[in-house]
């Protein structure tokens, strides 16, 4: 009998955050829909009220395919190209 652990062990992956805007003025907004019904309305709300608010100069909304899978590496490399900060989440 084989048994695999799927946990990730302490320290074997290391992730280091991108650094905080100073502000959201004049900047581009990536939203990431995660495809979960109604998360994409959430998201388009969350979208105005950082325009209306903090005079976001542009948004850009995309999805993944799939609810339970990672956005895949052409979705990451479109929005790094795209805009400044990116808004992630789900819905339901």
């Amino acid at each position: 009998m084989i048994v695999l652990d799927p946990r990730i062990l302490v320290g074997s992956r290391k992730v280091v955050p991108a650094p905080r805007l100073e502000s959201l003025t004049g900047k581009r907004l990536g939203i990431l829909w995660n495809n979960r019904l109604g998360g994409d309305r959430l998201l388009r709300h969350v979208g105005d009220a950082l325009t209306e608010k903090y005079g976001v100069a542009d948004v850009y909304f995309t999805k993944k395919m799939f609810v339970g899978n990672a956005a895949p590496e052409e979705i990451l490399n479109d929005l790094v190209t795209r805009v400044d900060a990116v808004v992630v989440g789900v819905g339901d």
